[in-house]
């Protein structure tokens, strides 16, 4: 047993007692309802509040505008990766935090220490991807509100952890969310709700550009939405991918990201033309990868697991209701 509460038992790698201690001390000092009013006050400082289901519809006209206007743009996903980045930010509670960041950092890297050995980058570049974004998708509020009443055996420290967190980083008191006020913030899964629209939007273009680590991803969604010409920038494959889909014997391999491979994709991020859309699927690093692809006159739109859907492979439990059968790209 890792720690004497049970706490996070039935999932891998739970937190040892002095981390499982600072949860505690955590969910006391920042309960509920202090959760909830975080959550109310980030909402409430953005432009526009955009709920699933009808995120679809209303992005997909936004982003058709934006293409139409050769307009930049940068809609970008929160999840509990970045919250953890943004927890570790407050300096408090040092045990559950290192905890959170060395998980999530094996489970994107391969590598328990590199996240926490470049914190300082991981959280900068998720706190200017938000500041630069025209739409920001986030936990939504009881997801955030059920990791207080989940059983401590099956409670994820780590990603209850990460979706507080990111209302705590921006919701805390601390930040000022006037930087937000051109914004409109929607669910993390905002990119879920597009699945029935991206051939709408994508549809025709002259051009577009993928960073992801599927290499059959670009040419099938150019053939799907008779994309003119395409480009993908291969970045390696996520470390608990690599590892579901047996490409990897163990998840405590660095893949080579960070900081290997990350210079020469934001390097190589070079829209063709203004309003050229860049499909990104890159964990963390989407963040960074948007932020200069609207910089440079692109409109990035971070996908998340969608791209693993269209290569018809379930990565998340919670892509239910057939997700994968229906939007599978691949056979």
């Amino acid at each position: 047993m890792a720690n004497t509460y049970s706490l996070g038992a039935n999932s891998w790698w739970p937190p040892d007692q002095a981390a499982a201690e600072e949860f505690y001390a955590y969910s006391q000092e920042i309960d509920e309802a202090r959760s909830l009013e975080q959550f109310d006050r980030v909402v409430g400082a953005c432009k526009a509040h955009l709920r699933d289901p009808s995120a679809g519809p209303t992005l997909n006209e936004q982003i058709k505008a934006k293409i139409r206007n050769k307009e930049p743009g940068s809609y970008v996903r929160l999840g509990d990766a970045d919250g953890n980045a943004l927890y570790a930010r407050s300096g408090k509670y040092r045990a559950l935090a290192d905890y959170c960041v060395k998980k999530i950092s094996r489970i994107y890297f391969g590598n328990d220490d590199l996240m926490k050995d470049h914190i300082g980058f991981f959280t900068d570049s998720v706190i200017e991807a938000v500041e630069e974004a025209d739409v920001v998708g986030g936990p939504v509020r009881p997801t955030v509100s059920r990791s207080f009443h989940t059983p401590a055996p099956d409670l994820d420290v780590r990603g209850m952890c990460g979706m507080r967190g990111v209302y705590n980083y921006f919701g805390g008191g601390d930040y000022d969310l006037s930087r937000l006020a051109n914004a409109a913030w929607a669910s993390t899964w905002y990119s879920r709700s597009l699945l029935p629209y991206y051939f709408d939007f994508l549809k025709d273009q002259p051009a577009a550009r993928f960073i992801t680590c599927y290499e059959e991803l670009g040419p099938l969604v150019q053939q799907r939405a008779n994309i003119g010409e395409i480009e993908t920038h291969l970045v390696p494959m996520q470390a608990s991918i690599a590892f579901q889909t047996k490409k990897v014997a163990h998840m405590k391999k660095d893949i080579g990201h960070y900081p290997d491979v990350f210079p020469r994709i934001m390097e190589a991020i070079r829209p063709p033309y203004d309003g050229c859309v860049y499909i990104i699927a890159a964990g963390i690093l989407s963040k960074a990868y948007c932020t200069q692809v609207k910089r440079r006159g692109g409109i990035a739109i971070d996908i998340g697991s969608v791209a693993d859907i269209w290569m018809n492979f379930q990565s998340r439990p919670n892509a239910k209701g057939g997700l994968v059968a229906k939007y599978a790209l691949k056979g």
